[in-house]
């Protein structure tokens, strides 16, 4: 292969293992780096997977964002019958109990029982978790609050650190449906002030445009098969294995070809459901990142993508080598520098992510497609500026927390 573009006569990027390709007009770029070891099938549904999820992620941002249409009420009613179901079983459980056969009603109580909604528990969700309330994080709720109130959003219930997550996360669960924001200490170690800004705005922003809720009006449907396709997968064990004979060896086995035929089938159907969910999911991350634009403005939102482009030159920056006391203050200084010393290399790595994030299952547009989303938006001053001292103060706050996170990955180390 040539280094250089047969299209643009460009100079081809090459990066680590991957297939190089063009920077200018892209060719290549939707080509995998072959696995190693892998059957046909799954190099067969690999790339159609990633091809098809490549060209969507291209129309979300080259194209006018449209609202979520048909899909989402499919789902919507989908789950509706979902929801029937166990209703349904729970009236005829107790019409079984009082006239018979009282077996059948506790079988239709188990099956109301297993396939009923989940609401989500808030304490299931906070394990592992550290709770953050504003009375020791004030200067962090206050700027929250500031960012919440720029893009319109309700703010958070409650507000939590995960000390290893690279990332951050929204979610809304319990009966009173509390909204629950999780910030990772990796990425507040990497990212700017303004860059946090955008981060806020964006999570928020999955609250202004009620994401969860319609998440939750779906939720049946995104996991029910699912659940149904886990619990019918047959054992790997054989029945020759078990020692099985005459009979019982016939009856096994033909159980276990059956059980992984629907199996099969609910996966299928599960797929489906999910690459139709992940249609409105990536939308969904668009809009929120419309509303980052506003808090932060556009220089920072941008930022803030590139940063979680070059997350995997950080790994080696967050370490457990690290004072004492003053993980946060060395993590930032080094990613600061990581981020200085490969600021050429940036574009290069967005642009990878074009061809590694690219999945019809993803629940988000590839870094890079969301970069080139965000570059077209109208540029406005940011609505939420942080100064020397609410930055310094808001750092404070968090580095008990990398301090907890310096101590799990020194043991990590010295094991």
């Amino acid at each position: 292969m040539t280094d250089t573009c047969p299209t643009c006569a460009v100079p081809l990027a090459v990066e680590e293992d991957e297939p190089p390709w063009c920077p200018r007009c892209e060719w290549n770029l939707d080509a995998l780096a072959p696995i190693e070891h892998s059957t046909w099938f799954y190099r067969q549904i690999r790339t159609r997977d990633h091809r098809a999820g490549f060209r969507a992620d291209k129309l979300l941002a080259t194209g006018t964002p449209v609202r979520p249409g048909g899909g989402h009420g499919l789902l919507v009613a989908v789950s509706a019958v979902l929801l029937a179901v166990p209703a349904a079983a729970v009236v005829a459980a107790i019409w079984l109990l009082v006239a018979g056969p009282v077996v059948i009603g506790l079988l239709l109580l188990l099956v109301a029982y297993l396939v009923r909604p989940r609401l989500g528990r808030v304490r299931t969700i906070l394990k592992g978790l550290y709770r953050l309330d504003a009375d020791r994080a004030p200067a962090l709720h206050a700027l929250i609050d500031r960012v919440a109130a720029a893009t319109g959003a309700p703010r958070p219930d409650i507000v939590a650190v995960e000390p290893g997550l690279w990332g951050a996360w929204t979610t809304v669960a319990g009966i009173r449906q509390r909204r629950i924001l999780t910030l990772g200490i990796p990425l507040v170690a990497s990212v700017e002030r303004g860059e946090l800004v955008a981060l806020l705005g964006h999570e928020l922003g999955h609250f202004a445009n009620r994401d969860s809720r319609r998440r939750m009006l779906t939720m049946p449907a995104r996991v029910t098969f699912g659940h149904i396709a886990s619990g019918l997968r047959p054992s790997r064990v054989s029945g020759m294995e078990r020692d099985l004979l005459g009979l019982y060896l016939i009856v096994y086995e033909v159980w276990r070809l059956v059980s992984g035929m629907l199996s099969w089938l609910a996966f299928a159907v599960h797929a489906t459901i999910h690459v139709s969910a992940a249609r409105d999911d990536r939308r969904a991350e668009q809009e929120a990142d419309r509303l980052a634009v506003r808090a932060a403005g556009r220089a920072a939102t941008l930022g803030l993508l590139d940063a979680t482009a070059a997350f995997p030159l950080f790994h080696g920056a967050i370490s457990g080598v690290a004072r004492k006391g003053y993980a946060m203050a060395e993590w930032r200084e080094r990613v600061a520098l990581s981020r200085a010393r490969n600021e050429s290399r940036t574009g290069t790595l967005r642009q990878l992510t074009i061809r590694t994030e690219a999945s019809l299952f993803s629940s988000h547009p590839s870094t890079g497609r969301r970069h080139q989303f965000v570059s077209a938006l109208p540029d406005t001053a940011p609505a939420v500026t942080v100064n020397d001292a609410e930055w310094a103060t808001v750092v404070r706050e968090l580095a008990p927390y990398a301090e907890t996170l310096r101590k799990e990955l020194a043991e990590q180390y010295e094991m």
